[in-house]
């Protein structure tokens, strides 16, 4: 069967780390619109799941308020109806003031009207008995298997999820060199792998394409490029040419437009 997260060779998927998290608050409906925006129709948006205290499935990345709104306290202590009435947006930029952290569904709801894909990290790894049947449960009434994938760190995670919602892609995170990663990822039965950058050199790539998985790559934002450019390590480039190679299927970034950038670089 063919793998669906697999692309044509030389033509990665654009992707947003939390949406357009450089130029808009992160996992917010703004991000997610700042990302379609700028890296067009289906571009991917990673996005974190988490459960208010009432069982609401809501995106943000942190356990806490803390960080990313104006509120205080855990996630998981706090009703929907608390969450709701906090500013997730000021704490980025005043003209995001009142952008509140969006309902899973809000977000499916966009993603249908403007042409999103998200890519769903499930962060919380020993509910699934809860977590599994509410997504089953809003793919089934919104029909939108088609505009999500599951991403986890945790790879025997992503192997239950499947056996609940098998039409959802999925994507095993991972922060270490495997041995042999294409076996991990059969037996973990995902269909892509997100290599880290540094790893990437080291055939992993090649060797999940051959075995029919598809290949993620997470690049710095330019920020974090620019002292190593300084000293003549052009990143960007390197990455350019593993798209050449056809070693990549969906590239991401806090910048969606340094994504852009470089897959068109790729292909002059």
């Amino acid at each position: 069967m063919k793998n669906p997260l697999r692309t044509s060779a030389q033509k990665p998927r654009v992707a947003g780390h939390r949406g357009y998290c450089s130029c808009a608050p992160e996992n917010t409906l703004a991000a997610f619109r700042k990302a379609r925006e700028v890296g067009g129709e289906n571009v991917t948006c990673e996005t974190d799941l988490a459960l208010t205290k009432d069982g609401e499935m809501i995106l943000i990345h942190d356990e806490t308020v803390d960080r990313t709104t104006n509120g205080r306290g855990p996630v998981s202590c706090m009703t929907y109806a608390e969450i709701s009435q906090l500013d997730a947006g000021s704490w980025f930029d005043k003209s995001f003031a009142g952008e509140p952290i969006p309902l899973l569904r809000d977000a499916i709801q966009l993603a249908r009207e403007v042409g999103i894909i998200y890519q769903l990290e499930l962060k919380i790894y020993d509910r699934n008995d809860e977590i599994f049947p509410k997504l089953r449960a809003l793919i089934d009434e919104l029909q939108c298997a088609d505009l999500l994938q599951f991403s986890s760190f945790d790879f025997l995670q992503l192997r239950e999820v499947k056996k609940i919602i098998p039409e959802v892609p999925t994507v095993a995170i991972s922060h270490s060199r495997l041995i042999d990663p294409a076996s991990v990822a059969r037996e973990a039965n995902v269909d892509a792998m997100n290599l880290e950058i540094q790893h990437f050199p080291s055939g992993e790539a090649a060797q999940l394409h051959e075995a029919g998985f598809a290949v993620f790559l997470h690049v710095p934002a330019p920020s974090r490029l620019e002292s190593q450019k300084s000293y003549g390590v052009d990143v960007e480039a390197q990455v350019a040419e593993w798209i050449r190679e056809g070693l990549m299927d969906q590239l991401i970034s806090d910048d969606v437009e340094q994504v852009v950038r470089i897959i068109v670089d790729a292909q002059r």
